[in-house]
């Protein structure tokens, strides 16, 4: 079952037997065999690459719940060490990852010598099954009943522009003013020329509202999106934490601060297991005491709804 979840984790059974430090031999028969065993097709093997077929992806999740078990009864007895073993693979926002998970992590593996991390950074949401993600770091709530929700709290957001941009079309005063701006589109599928929902905002009863607002280029991450803006492309909504730097030099200048947008949920997500390997709680615990500062604990207290997750 081990080698099952590294093959489908890995992709392949040569990455398979690199990070199992066996012979290649040794992972294809260990797959056929457990394949012989359950009278099941667990892979689609091509000379390029392996797929995991409908039953490999239906029997991944008894199988990590099996070995979370049974590393669960072998820390029963290394719990005075108070250390964590194993692979853990963790999905975050680009811009979180490079600027505050990664600079971090030589303490926890200083901590956790036997810990071993595989990191995506991306601004889409992943697959955590198919993709064999242990967990994710995600902006915004993610309605799905499959994984398990933590709040570690809430992010919040500015409008904001580049000197370029607002010498070209002024700074806007009022939400009528918007009808002369645009705004960098945000999408999983940018395109040119994509319109935009609208730069939003909470009226004076707390409801969320949108000003329709045009785009002359949109965008699929977060670091493009700042580069967009700071190349004159329009105004953007984003968390305070991550362009507070430039706002303090004035490469970026905060624009209808009366119409502030919503906070927004930062979450992190592990799908629902029986048993919850220890490394994934280790690493929820330090990820919540690491990313602290970027917490705005007055707009918890507020109650604000998330917006779209990122």
């Amino acid at each position: 079952m081990q080698v099952f979840i590294q093959v489908m984790e890995s992709g392949s059974f040569s990455k398979a037997a690199e990070a199992l430090n066996l012979p290649r031999s040794t992972i294809s028969t260990v797959i056929q065999t457990l394949e012989d065993r359950l009278h099941a097709q667990l892979f689609q093997r091509t000379t390029r690459r392996v797929m995991p077929t409908h039953d490999g992806l239906n029997y991944l999740e008894t199988a990590r719940e099996i070995v979370d078990a049974f590393e669960a009864a072998e820390m029963m007895f290394r719990q005075g060490s108070g250390q964590v073993s194993g692979r853990l693979r963790v999905d975050m926002p680009s811009r979180i990852g490079r600027r505050f998970i990664i600079p971090a992590l030589p303490s926890l593996l200083q901590a956790h010598p036997e810990l071993e991390l595989e990191i995506s950074t991306r601004d889409r949401i992943a697959d955590m099954i198919p993709e064999g993600i242990d967990c994710l770091i995600r902006v915004g709530s993610p309605g799905d009943p499959l994984l398990v929700c933590s709040k570690l709290g809430e992010l919040e957001l500015v409008n904001c522009a580049s000197q370029l941009y607002l010498a070209h079309y002024g700074a806007p005063k009022t939400l009528a003013d918007l009808g002369r701006h645009v705004m960098v589109g945000y999408s999983h599928d940018a395109t040119p020329l994509q319109a935009s929902a609208g730069l939003e905002y909470l009226d004076r009863r707390g409801l969320l509202q949108s000003a329709p607002m045009q785009s002359l280029v949109s965008v699929d991450n977060a670091e493009a999106y700042i580069a967009s803006a700071l190349a004159g492309l329009g105004i953007i909504q984003v968390p305070r934490f991550d362009v507070q730097h430039l706002l303090d030099t004035g490469e970026l200048v905060q624009v209808l601060p009366e119409f502030q947008p919503p906070a927004m949920q930062l979450s992190f997500l592990y799908a629902k297991r029986r048993n919850l390997p220890a490394r994934i709680r280790v690493f929820q615990v330090w990820v919540s005491q690491l990313l602290r500062p970027l917490i705005a604990p007055c707009l918890q207290e507020r109650g604000q709804q998330p917006h779209a997750v990122l």
